[in-house]
C-alpha cells in the first residue's frame, strides 16, 4: 500500500480535525476572496489608470496566470519539505505583495504586484486540500471537501461585495489591504495544523515547472494582447510558437521524470480525467459571469460599487450555503448525477438567461434569478469534482494531486478571462465604431472609446454636451452586446462539462481511497485477483511470490502489495467505480 504522511503531531482527534479544517478553510476563503474582490474595484482601477480593455484584462490574469501556472510546483514543494511550512510562506508573500499594490503609482506596478500575489496564492491552496486529504478519514472526507467547497464558494462569490463596499468608504486601493487581518488570523490558527510531507516524494521537477509555466504565460499574453496587436504581429505569432514548444516540452518531461509535477498515470484513471475536464470547461461558464456582471451594474446601469456587490449576493448566497449539502447528497445521488447536473443548471438556467434577456434596463429580479441558479451549479460541481479527483489518488501523492485539481480550475478561468475577455474586446470595439460613426466625434476620439469603458474617461469630458449622451448610449450598448456574445459561449462549455461528466464519471461515489503501486492504480475496494499463472505457480505475473490472502499473519503482510501489483499488471482498471 502506499505510505501515509507523516506528521509532527500525530494522528488528529476527531474535535482536533474540524479546527484545522476551519483554519484550512479560511486561508482558501482568503485567496479566493482576492482573485474576485477585483472585479468590483476594475471599474474605478481603470478610471484611476485610463486603463485600457487588455490591460485591465492583465489586473486578474497576472493573478491567475502565476497562480496556475505554479500551482503544480507549490504542491510537490508542501509534499516535499512539509506542508504546513509552504503554507505558511504562500500567507506570507499574498500578504506582502497585497500591501505593496495598494500603493500602485501606476497600472504596470499593480499588475505585477497581482502576479506576486497569485505567487502567495498557489503556495497556499494546495497545502489547504492536501493537508485535508490527509487529516480526514475517508468517510469524513467528503463533508469536510464540502465545507472546503463552501469556503472557496464563499470567497469567489463575497469578493465582489467586500471589494465594492471598500471602493466606496475607502477607494479601490482598500480592497488590498484586506488580506492582512485574516492572514494574520489564520496564520495563528496554524498552531493546531500538524505538519506533513509526503514519504515518498524526495526531490523536485524544476524542469517542469518553468516549462509549465513559460507555456501559461505564454498562451494568456497571446490571447490578450492578439486582439489589439492582431494575430500576424510578430511578437504574437512568437508568443503562440513559445507557448507550443514550452508545452510539448512540458509533456516530455513530465514522461521521462522520474517524480513528475503531473503524474500522467493520474489521467489513467477516469474519474479522475472526468474531474478535471469538467472542472476546466465549467470555469468558462462562470468566470465569465463573474468578470462582468460587476462592470455591468456600475458601467451600464450606474450602480456604486457597494451596490453592484450587494446584486452579486444571490450566487454568493447559493454557493456559500449549498456546498455543503451538495456534499451530502453526493453518496446519494452520485457524482454522475452532479457533474451532469450542475453544467445543465449553469449552462441552460444562468447564461442562457443572461444570454438572451439581458439588456441596459433588464429588472434586477431576473439577473438575480440568473445569479441564483449559477451559485447552484457551482455548489453541485465543486464538491463532487473534488472530492472525486481526490479519491482517485493514494493519499501520500495528496500534495500533487490537489495541485492539479486547482490547476485544472485555475488554468480554465484564465483562460475563460483571457479568451472571453479578448472576444468581448473584439464586439465592444467593432460595437463602438459601427455606432459612434454617424456621429462625427473625431477619428483619435474613436480610437480611444474603442479600447475600452475604462478609457472612454479620457475622452467623455472633451466632448460638446450635445454629443456626451448619445456617445455614453453607444459604449453602454456595445458593452452589453460584449457581454451576451461572451455568455453565449459560455453555455457551450457548459455543455461540454456536462457531457464529459456523464461519459468519464462514475455513477457511485468511490468508498474507499486509491491505492497505487509502482505509479500503477490499485483500486483497494475492489476483490484481488492473481492471474491464474500466478495462482497456480505461487507467483506473480512478474516473478514474484504471490500473495496471502488479506488477513495473512504479519510474516507475509508484504505480499498483499504484491498481489496488487500483480492485479493492476494483469487486469489494467481504468476505474474501480462502474
Amino acid at each position: 500500500m502506499s505510505a501515509q504522511p507523516t506528521t509532527s503531531a500525530g494522528p488528529a482527534t476527531n474535535r482536533r480535525r474540524w479546527a484545522i479544517l476551519l483554519v484550512l478553510a479560511g486561508a482558501q476563503m482568503l485567496v479566493q476572496l482576492d482573485a474576485t474582490i477585483i472585479n468590483t474595484a476594475l471599474p474605478a482601477i481603470k478610471r484611476a489608470f485610463e486603463m485600457s480593455e487588455s490591460q485591465s484584462l492583465w489586473v486578474a490574469d497576472a493573478y491567475m496566470v502565476i497562480f496556475g501556472g505554479l500551482l503544480l510546483l507549490a504542491g510537490a514543494l508542501g509534499d516535499r519539505f512539509g506542508r504546513r511550512k509552504t503554507l505558511m510562506i504562500g500567507m506570507g508573500i499574498f500578504v506582502a505583495a497585497s500591501i505593496a499594490v495598494a500603493f500602485s503609482p501606476d497600472a504596470n506596478f499593480l499588475i505585477v504586484g497581482r502576479g506576486l500575489q497569485g505567487l502567495g496564492g498557489a503556495l497556499v491552496i494546495p497545502q489547504t486540500l492536501s493537508i485535508l486529504t490527509a487529516v480526514f478519514p475517508r468517510e469524513e472526507r467528503g463533508r469536510a471537501i464540502g465545507i472546503w467547497a463552501g469556503a472557496m464558494g464563499f470567497g469567489m462569490a463575497f469578493g465582489p461585495l467586500v471589494g465594492g463596499v471598500l471602493v466606496d468608504l475607502i477607494g479601490w486601493a482598500g480592497v488590498f489591504w484586506v488580506p492582512a487581518p485574516i492572514a494574520a488570523l489564520s496564520m495563528l490558527g496554524m498552531a493546531v495544523v500538524p505538519e506533513s510531507r509526503s514519504q515518498l516524494h524526495t526531490k523536485l521537477d524544476v524542469p517542469g515547472a518553468i516549462t509549465g509555466t513559460i507555456a501559461m504565460v505564454a498562451i494568456v499574453f497571446a490571447i490578450i494582447e492578439g486582439i489589439q496587436k492582431g494575430w500576424t504581429d510578430s511578437l504574437i505569432v512568437g508568443s503562440f510558437a513559445v507557448a507550443i514548444v514550452s508545452a510539448l516540452l512540458f509533456i516530455i518531461i513530465e514522461r521521462r521524470t522520474d517524480q513528475p509535477l503531473l503524474p500522467m498515470a493520474f489521467f489513467k484513471q477516469r474519474d479522475f480525467t472526468g474531474s478535471m475536464i469538467g472542472m476546466f470547461f465549467i470555469m468558462f461558464a462562470l468566470m465569465g459571469v463573474m468578470f462582468y456582471m460587476p462592470q455591468f451594474f456600475q458601467l451600464v446601469q450606474g450602480m456604486s460599487a457597494t451596490e453592484s456587490g450587494a446584486r452579486l449576493m444571490p450566487l454568493a448566497l447559493m454557493m456559500m450555503f449549498f456546498a455543503p449539502v451538495a456534499a451530502r447528497l453526493l453518496p446519494v445521488l452520485g457524482p454522475r448525477f452532479m457533474l451532469f447536473w450542475a453544467p445543465a443548471i449553469h449552462g441552460g438556467g444562468a447564461l442562457l438567461l443572461f444570454s438572451f434577456v439581458l439588456d441596459i434596463d433588464t429588472p434586477y429580479w431576473i439577473i438575480g434569478l440568473g445569479l441564483a441558479f449559477l451559485g447552484m451549479g457551482g455548489a453541485m460541481h465543486m464538491p463532487a469534482t473534488t472530492d472525486t479527483a481526490m479519491a482517485s489518488v493514494p493519499v501520500d501523492l495528496a500534495g500533487k494531486a490537489s495541485a492539479v485539481n486547482n490547476a485544472g480550475r485555475q488554468l480554465g478561468g484564465t483562460l475563460a478571462i483571457a479568451i472571453l475577455g479578448s472576444f468581448a474586446a473584439a464586439v465592444y470595439s467593432s460595437g463602438v465604431n459601427s455606432g459612434l460613426a454617424p456621429i462625427g466625434l473625431p477619428e483619435q476620439s474613436v480610437e480611444i472609446l474603442a479600447t475600452g469603458i475604462g478609457a472612454a474617461q479620457q475622452v467623455l469630458p472633451t466632448l460638446d454636451a450635445s454629443l456626451l449622451q448619445e456617445t455614453q448610449l453607444v459604449l453602454r450598448e456595445s458593452f452589453v452586446d460584449a457581454i451576451t456574445d461572451t455568455m453565449r459561449f459560455g453555455i457551450i462549455f457548459a455543455l461540454i462539462s456536462g457531457v464529459v461528466g456523464w461519459i468519464l464519471v462514475p455513477k457511485r461515489q468511490r468508498q474507499t481511497q486509491m491505492q497505487w503501486e509502482d505509479g500503477k492504480p490499485v483500486d483497494s475496494s475492489c476483490k484481488l485477483t492473481l492471474a491464474p499463472e500466478a495462482a497456480a505457480n505461487g507467483a506473480s505475473a512478474n516473478g514474484r511470490t504471490a500473495a496471502r490472502p488479506a488477513g495473512a499473519s504479519a510474516n507475509g503482510a508484504g505480499d498483499l502489495r504484491l498481489a496488487a501489483q500483480a492485479t493492476a499488471l494483469v487486469r489494467p482498471q481504468k476505474s474501480g467505480v462502474p
